[in-house]
Protein backbone atom coordinates (compact mmCIF):
# COMPACT_ATOMS: atom_id res chain seq x y z
CA UNK A 1 0.00 0.00 0.00
CA UNK A 2 1.45 3.86 -1.05
CA UNK A 3 1.70 5.61 2.33
CA UNK A 4 3.61 8.02 1.26
CA UNK A 5 5.36 10.22 -1.61
CA UNK A 6 8.29 8.57 -1.36
CA UNK A 7 7.06 5.04 -2.28
CA UNK A 8 5.04 6.08 -4.86
CA UNK A 9 8.58 7.21 -6.44
CA UNK A 10 10.09 4.00 -5.88
CA UNK A 11 7.05 2.18 -7.16
CA UNK A 12 6.96 5.10 -10.46
CA UNK A 13 11.10 4.07 -10.48
CA UNK A 14 10.56 -0.04 -10.81
CA UNK A 15 8.32 0.79 -13.16
CA UNK A 16 10.37 2.98 -15.44
CA UNK A 17 13.34 0.66 -15.03
CA UNK A 18 11.24 -2.05 -15.85
CA UNK A 19 10.37 -0.26 -18.73
CA UNK A 20 13.70 0.38 -19.97
CA UNK A 21 15.08 -2.72 -19.86
CA UNK A 22 12.33 -4.26 -21.78
CA UNK A 23 13.24 -1.39 -24.40
CA UNK A 24 16.55 -2.32 -24.35
CA UNK A 25 16.22 -5.60 -24.95
CA UNK A 26 13.72 -5.25 -27.77
CA UNK A 27 16.87 -2.83 -29.11
CA UNK A 28 19.24 -5.81 -28.63
CA UNK A 29 16.77 -7.88 -30.61
CA UNK A 30 16.35 -5.46 -33.81
CA UNK A 31 20.46 -4.77 -33.90
CA UNK A 32 20.75 -8.72 -34.25
CA UNK A 33 18.36 -9.28 -36.70
CA UNK A 34 19.83 -5.84 -38.68
CA UNK A 35 23.06 -7.48 -38.59
CA UNK A 36 21.96 -10.56 -40.09
CA UNK A 37 20.19 -9.13 -42.63
CA UNK A 38 23.21 -6.93 -43.45
CA UNK A 39 25.54 -10.05 -43.72
CA UNK A 40 22.61 -11.62 -45.46
CA UNK A 41 22.51 -8.54 -48.30
CA UNK A 42 26.44 -8.92 -48.62
CA UNK A 43 26.70 -12.86 -48.95
CA UNK A 44 23.50 -12.42 -51.51
CA UNK A 45 25.73 -9.71 -53.34
CA UNK A 46 28.45 -11.64 -53.40
CA UNK A 47 27.36 -14.96 -54.44
CA UNK A 48 25.26 -13.31 -57.14
CA UNK A 49 27.90 -11.62 -58.86
CA UNK A 50 30.09 -15.28 -58.92
CA UNK A 51 27.01 -16.31 -60.45
CA UNK A 52 26.18 -13.80 -62.88
CA UNK A 53 30.25 -13.81 -63.84
CA UNK A 54 29.80 -17.95 -64.26
CA UNK A 55 26.81 -17.20 -66.31
CA UNK A 56 28.74 -14.88 -68.72
CA UNK A 57 31.53 -17.38 -69.50
CA UNK A 58 29.06 -20.63 -70.12
CA UNK A 59 29.60 -21.55 -73.92
CA UNK A 60 27.06 -24.75 -74.10
CA UNK A 61 23.73 -25.46 -73.19
CA UNK A 62 25.28 -28.19 -70.89
CA UNK A 63 26.88 -25.97 -68.43
CA UNK A 64 24.07 -23.72 -68.49
CA UNK A 65 22.18 -26.57 -67.05
CA UNK A 66 24.63 -27.57 -64.11
CA UNK A 67 24.94 -23.80 -63.38
CA UNK A 68 21.30 -23.71 -62.74
CA UNK A 69 21.24 -26.73 -60.95
CA UNK A 70 24.37 -25.88 -58.61
CA UNK A 71 22.45 -22.42 -57.18
CA UNK A 72 19.24 -23.84 -56.02
CA UNK A 73 20.30 -26.09 -53.46
CA UNK A 74 22.65 -23.60 -51.77
CA UNK A 75 20.04 -20.92 -51.57
CA UNK A 76 17.10 -23.40 -50.30
CA UNK A 77 19.39 -24.51 -47.86
CA UNK A 78 20.65 -20.40 -46.75
CA UNK A 79 17.06 -19.54 -47.01
CA UNK A 80 16.18 -22.00 -44.21
CA UNK A 81 19.48 -21.07 -41.79
CA UNK A 82 18.24 -17.62 -42.50
CA UNK A 83 14.96 -18.44 -41.43
CA UNK A 84 16.22 -20.52 -38.01
CA UNK A 85 18.58 -17.31 -37.26
CA UNK A 86 15.66 -15.23 -37.35
CA UNK A 87 13.67 -17.61 -35.15
CA UNK A 88 16.30 -17.87 -32.69
CA UNK A 89 16.82 -13.84 -32.36
CA UNK A 90 13.12 -13.75 -31.97
CA UNK A 91 12.80 -16.28 -29.12
CA UNK A 92 15.33 -15.66 -27.56
CA UNK A 93 14.35 -12.26 -27.43
CA UNK A 94 10.88 -12.72 -26.27
CA UNK A 95 11.98 -14.86 -23.80
CA UNK A 96 14.23 -12.66 -22.20
CA UNK A 97 11.23 -9.86 -22.48
CA UNK A 98 9.62 -12.24 -20.55
CA UNK A 99 11.74 -13.09 -17.76
CA UNK A 100 11.91 -8.96 -17.12
CA UNK A 101 7.79 -8.71 -17.51
CA UNK A 102 7.23 -11.66 -14.46
CA UNK A 103 10.03 -10.62 -12.18
CA UNK A 104 7.68 -7.20 -12.73
CA UNK A 105 4.85 -8.80 -12.24
CA UNK A 106 5.70 -11.25 -9.41
CA UNK A 107 7.50 -7.91 -7.59
CA UNK A 108 4.07 -6.15 -7.91
CA UNK A 109 1.69 -9.17 -6.69
CA UNK A 110 4.19 -8.64 -3.77
CA UNK A 111 3.24 -4.92 -3.01
CA UNK A 112 -0.35 -5.82 -3.77
CA UNK A 113 -0.87 -8.83 -1.38
CA UNK A 114 1.24 -6.54 1.42
CA UNK A 115 -0.78 -3.58 0.67
CA UNK A 116 -4.25 -6.36 0.98
CA UNK A 117 -3.05 -7.41 4.70
CA UNK A 118 -2.48 -3.79 5.57
CA UNK A 119 -6.50 -3.35 4.67
CA UNK A 120 -7.33 -5.66 6.54
CA UNK A 121 -4.82 -5.17 9.41
CA UNK A 122 -6.60 -1.63 9.34
CA UNK A 123 -10.39 -2.42 8.29
CA UNK A 124 -13.18 -2.13 10.53
CA UNK A 125 -14.51 -4.61 12.63
CA UNK A 126 -16.97 -6.42 10.58
CA UNK A 127 -15.30 -6.15 7.19
CA UNK A 128 -13.41 -9.44 7.31
CA UNK A 129 -15.17 -10.73 4.57
CA UNK A 130 -14.53 -8.69 2.05
CA UNK A 131 -10.73 -8.90 2.86
CA UNK A 132 -11.19 -12.64 2.62
CA UNK A 133 -12.83 -12.49 -0.75
CA UNK A 134 -10.50 -10.29 -1.93
CA UNK A 135 -7.49 -12.67 -0.96
CA UNK A 136 -9.43 -15.11 -2.51
CA UNK A 137 -9.95 -13.48 -6.04
CA UNK A 138 -5.90 -12.03 -5.68
CA UNK A 139 -5.00 -15.52 -5.31
CA UNK A 140 -7.52 -17.34 -8.36
CA UNK A 141 -6.07 -14.39 -10.07
CA UNK A 142 -2.95 -15.42 -9.26
CA UNK A 143 -3.48 -19.35 -9.61
CA UNK A 144 -5.19 -18.24 -13.29
CA UNK A 145 -2.02 -16.35 -14.81
CA UNK A 146 0.27 -19.48 -13.60
CA UNK A 147 -1.69 -21.64 -15.35
CA UNK A 148 -1.82 -19.32 -18.95
CA UNK A 149 2.09 -19.18 -18.20
CA UNK A 150 2.49 -22.40 -17.57
CA UNK A 151 0.35 -23.60 -21.39
CA UNK A 152 1.85 -20.45 -23.27
CA UNK A 153 5.67 -22.04 -22.08
CA UNK A 154 4.63 -25.55 -23.19
CA UNK A 155 3.36 -24.23 -26.08
CA UNK A 156 6.17 -22.21 -27.07
CA UNK A 157 8.43 -25.43 -26.50
CA UNK A 158 6.22 -27.77 -28.43
CA UNK A 159 6.86 -25.41 -31.48
CA UNK A 160 10.76 -25.19 -31.19
CA UNK A 161 10.46 -28.86 -30.92
CA UNK A 162 8.29 -29.35 -34.18
CA UNK A 163 10.61 -26.52 -36.20
CA UNK A 164 13.94 -29.00 -34.78
CA UNK A 165 11.86 -32.02 -36.10
CA UNK A 166 10.83 -30.48 -39.88
CA UNK A 167 14.93 -28.61 -39.72
CA UNK A 168 15.86 -32.46 -39.30
CA UNK A 169 13.45 -33.93 -41.67
CA UNK A 170 14.46 -31.23 -44.24
CA UNK A 171 17.99 -32.01 -43.63
CA UNK A 172 17.95 -36.13 -43.97
CA UNK A 173 15.98 -35.65 -47.03
CA UNK A 174 18.34 -33.22 -49.21
CA UNK A 175 20.96 -35.98 -49.87
CA UNK A 176 18.01 -37.90 -51.25
CA UNK A 177 17.17 -35.39 -53.38
CA UNK A 178 20.66 -34.66 -54.55
CA UNK A 179 20.75 -38.28 -55.00
CA UNK A 180 17.93 -38.28 -57.55
CA UNK A 181 18.46 -35.51 -59.39
CA UNK A 182 22.08 -36.78 -59.91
Amino acid sequence: MVNTPEQFVEIQKAALETFQAVALKSVEGFEKLAELNIQAIKATLSESSDHIKSALNIRDAKSLGDLAGLGLQPAVDKLGAYARHVYEIGTETGSEIAKILEKQFADGNKQFTAAIDELGKNAPAGSEGVVTMVKSAVSAANSAFDQVNKAAKQAVELAEQNIAAATKTATAARPAAAKKAA
